[in-house]
């Protein structure tokens, strides 16, 4: 069923009938965003089976569609949470032609206030600016709009000495919780396929790392997040342990002591052939031609990373 045939029924019902995963395609919201919505500003109320299942009518699916095209718009969830439907409808009508520059505007906002945040040494308004925000615009537009660049804002801050050492170290704390917080939220189906996301040897960045692991998350995938500083051989193990289907390295920047592709040669050579390895960061684009010739997928940015995985398991993003 299409979302026109969902908003045009004259009469939808309010009986109970669609399990998460049935609501989830047919109303573009992945389940950690539906879940938070459900906990944090009561959208709806699904009733649930005897087992626990949560199940939504058809009149709880069209309030949950109109809220994630409004929420595409720009429109803040906590202001337009608990409007009646009517006005949901009224508001949707009048919305603007330009809706991906009120996300941008609501992200550009974001990072703004995550940095005055940042500077007051605050954790827990940065914490919630930055759930709000995860929560407003799903887990893909926040990463790359709100994460990245404001991740790039305080390590310029930090070179430029206008953002202290306790500072960025704060918001590196913050943002390690609130990604996790995100992969937490999401459920995993039965026979998603796995991914192992890890930082190589001596590299102790892990922000990439864990902003890979959320992106695989958001794409269906089941995730297992070994942190940073792993050895090869650990690497290897856990993926014939978890029966991963690929492997995601960051590495920012290469540090002492630290070999990348070296690293990447020797993961090849001891992973089975059917194991797809990726790479990313700053580290391996700068020895792009090696890696790829180690037989590693280097990827420039976190969009090509969801794209290649939706490419390797299409079925993960059902």
């Amino acid at each position: 069923m299409s979302y026109t045939h969902l908003v045009a029924d004259p009469i939808p019902s309010p009986s109970p009938g669609y399990p998460v995963r049935l609501v989830t395609l047919r109303t573009g919201l992945s389940p950690h965003v539906l879940r938070a919505w459900e906990r944090r500003y009561q959208v709806v109320s699904p009733t649930r089976t005897d087992g626990g299942q949560r199940l939504y009518s058809d009149l709880d699916v069209e309030r949950l569609l109109r809220l994630r095209r409004l929420t595409d718009q720009g429109h803040a969830i906590g202001r337009i949470a608990l409007l009646p439907l009517p006005d949901l409808v009224r508001l949707e009508a009048e919305a603007p032609t330009d809706t991906p520059a009120l996300a941008g505007t609501a992200a550009a906002e974001a990072v703004s206030a995550s940095l005055e945040a940042t500077r007051r040494l605050s954790d827990t308004e940065l914490q919630a600016i930055l759930e709000r925000a995860a929560i407003t615009l799903g887990a893909s537009l926040f990463i790359d709009q709100v994460l990245a660049p404001l991740l790039e804002r305080i390590g310029d801050g930090w070179s430029q000495r206008t953002v202290s050492v306790a500072q960025e170290h704060l918001a590196s704390a913050v943002i390690r919780r609130v990604l996790g917080w995100l992969m937490r939220l999401y459920e995993v189906r039965t026979g998603a396929p796995r991914v192992v996301v890890a930082t190589p040897p001596h590299y102790t960045h892990e922000l990439g790392a864990l902003m890979a692991a959320a992106s695989a998350a958001a794409e269906g995938w089941a995730v297992t997040y070994l942190g940073p500083d792993l050895p090869v051989a650990d690497l290897v193990n856990a993926v014939g342990q978890s029966k991963a289907r690929a492997v995601a390295i960051s590495a920012v920047a290469q540090p002492e002591g630290g070999d990348l592709l070296e690293v990447l040669r020797d993961t090849r050579a001891r992973l089975p052939a059917d194991v797809t390895l990726l790479v990313g960061g700053a580290g391996a684009l700068e020895i792009r031609a090696e890696a790829e010739a180690a037989g590693a997928r280097v990827v420039e940015s976190l969009a090509e990373f969801r794209a290649l995985l939706l490419r390797l398991a299409p079925e993960a993003a059902e």
